[in-house]
């Protein structure tokens, strides 16, 4: 080969050699290979951190990763008549979208069927999705009750297999303490916070008859919940206690053990939780262990007649309780 022709060879190596350095230089240029990975690339599969929820948790005003807010309501003979009533229904589904967490008594339906056709109600309505646990049919007559804990899935999770109705007659006793065994369950937010806050929660609706003494043995739930659960340390108790006028007079109220200094009673004596003229705090919320750290101090009577400006009679349709509530910060 002559002279000229290697110098002609070089020049072009040296030319394309040239080139390419330019092109790698030049921004947003894709390099050689494979396409570069657009923003939006998954995450590495490697990665063995869990992949992140579709979107934020929710509660039940819509503010993400935000307090909870934790309700009892007494839902007076519930059952196939009630929702056959399109606007009773309306009104109970709306107010199950206030809270997050909603405990329910007096779910009274032998085909069991009621629970289910609320849900329906309530998921018909915008926003996330609630889903429920229930008891079995509890009493010692044949109107018999179901509880239920009815959640917003975009905020709490239940926790799985924690549900079960209290043993009674418990071990070792031969007396039927309840005419309803309470009926417990563990929950967790979804929230950053979570780990610093899963809670349990226990439900009872009392025999106006005994509510006295089924308060005094309410205390042996709560210790089954705690030896059950082991290292939980936050409880609610909360219901239809029937904790007032008649069929707990202060003087009874006083000697419980459920009034020691262990135990944080949101929602108060003076608090009016009837629908009808009658002036009694029945239903409460009931704060043991460290979930009185997590309390926002925020408590209230839902009155959803005047949220939906409902008359009297209409009112007492939908029920003759109203429920009440409590606010729990998971951050604290």
């Amino acid at each position: 080969m002559g002279r000229r022709r290697k110098r002609v060879y070089g020049m072009l190596i040296a030319l394309l050699a040239l080139t390419m350095i330019a092109l790698a230089l030049l921004p947003g240029v894709i390099a050689w290979g494979k396409p570069a990975p657009s923003v939006s690339a998954a995450p590495d599969t490697k990665n063995d951190s869990p992949a992140a929820p579709p979107s934020a948790p929710q509660n039940a005003s819509g503010e993400k990763n935000a307090s909870l807010k934790i309700a009892t309501f007494n839902i007076q003979v519930f059952g196939e008549s009630k929702r056959s009533k399109p606007d009773v229904m309306d009104v109970l589904a709306k107010t199950a979208r206030n809270f997050d967490i909603m405990a329910v008594q007096e779910l009274r339906d032998d085909t069991e069927t009621t629970l289910p056709a609320y849900l329906d109600a309530i998921n018909s309505l915008p926003g996330p999705d609630y889903a429920a646990v229930s008891s079995p049919r509890l009493g010692r007559t044949s109107s018999k009750e179901n509880y239920a804990f009815i959640y917003n899935t975009g905020s709490v999770v239940l926790v799985p297999g924690s549900n079960f109705t209290f043993a009674d007659p418990p071990e070792g006793s031969a007396a039927d303490l309840f005419q309803r065994e309470p009926f417990i369950a563990r929950f967790r937010p979804l929230s950053d916070h979570a780990s610093a806050f899963d809670f349990a929660l226990i439900t009872i609706h009392t025999d106006p008859d005994t509510t006295p003494q089924e308060l005094i043995d309410l205390p042996l739930a709560l210790s089954a919940a705690r030896s059950r659960y082991g290292y939980e340390t936050d409880f609610i108790l909360l219901g239809d206690m029937n904790a007032d006028c008649s069929y707990l007079t202060p003087s009874e109220s006083a000697t419980l053990a459920l009034r020691n200094s262990s135990f944080l009673w949101a929602v108060p004596d003076d608090a009016d939780t009837m629908v009808k003229s009658t002036d009694c705090a029945y239903d409460r919320i009931i704060l043991f262990g460290s979930a009185q750290e997590h309390y926002g101090g925020a408590w209230g009577v839902y009155r959803f007649d005047d949220a939906f400006g409902l008359n009297q009679s209409v009112s007492e349709g939908v029920s003759d309780h109203y429920p009440v509530w409590v606010i729990m910060n998971p951050e604290k």
